[in-house]
């Protein structure tokens, strides 16, 4: 097993990582019930929409190398969901983040810290004024663990099970994260625009 800090390298996500991608989901699933009581991710992972986020460009994977196994996933997208953030808010050049998921054996490795300033930097160089998150309401670990790394509560959108809504701003820009290193094309983010 890798030793703190190592390299991190993130691709574009392939269709041939969905069953890796649900795998990370499952397990991580798993693992929140157990330790942490909420029922985040309990549903089947759905793989038609796993494929579509991939479609898109959205989905990114990283590994320990160039070719190493996937060890996490994230989606970050430039449009919300209206049910969740206002019509004002919607407004506002925003990257929205969603199905972070680490690999267990990697937890304490800085892997997640490392991926979110990654995160942050291409939503500020792609024109994102915030970085946002909706988190499953009865997670309260994971909303402690947003606050303690400067995301704020925004509101918890009452009836919906992953309505506790996070933003985290991006002024000034983040600068780039050291060690962790993009390959090929990655088309996240392009619609976000500076102006609403």
């Amino acid at each position: 097993m890798l030793t703190a800090p190592f390299p991190l390298y993130v691709r574009a996500a392939l269709a041939s990582d969905l069953e890796r991608l649900a795998a990370l989901r499952g397990a991580a699933a798993d693992w929140i019930a157990r330790v942490h009581g909420s029922r985040q991710w309990s549903d089947p992972y759905d793989a038609r929409r796993g494929l579509a986020r991939i479609g898109r460009g959205a989905t990114v994977v990283a590994m320990p190398e160039p070719d190493g196994e996937v060890l996490a996933a994230l989606t970050i997208r430039p449009s919300a969901s209206s049910g969740l953030w206002t019509e004002e808010e919607r407004a506002c050049p925003a990257g929205y983040l969603s199905g972070f998921v680490i690999d267990r054996r990697y937890a304490g490795r800085s892997v997640g810290t490392r991926l979110t300033d990654w995160t942050r930097w291409r939503a500020a160089r792609a024109g994102a004024l915030v970085l946002r998150a909706n988190v499953w309401s009865d997670n309260t670990s994971l909303h402690a663990y947003y606050r303690a790394r400067g995301w704020q509560l925004v509101r918890t959108v009452a009836g919906s099970r992953s309505g506790s809504l996070f933003e985290l701003p991006l002024r000034p820009p983040p600068p780039p994260p050291p060690q962790v290193h993009e390959l090929g094309e990655l088309p996240l983010l392009a619609e976000i625009t500076t102006t609403p």
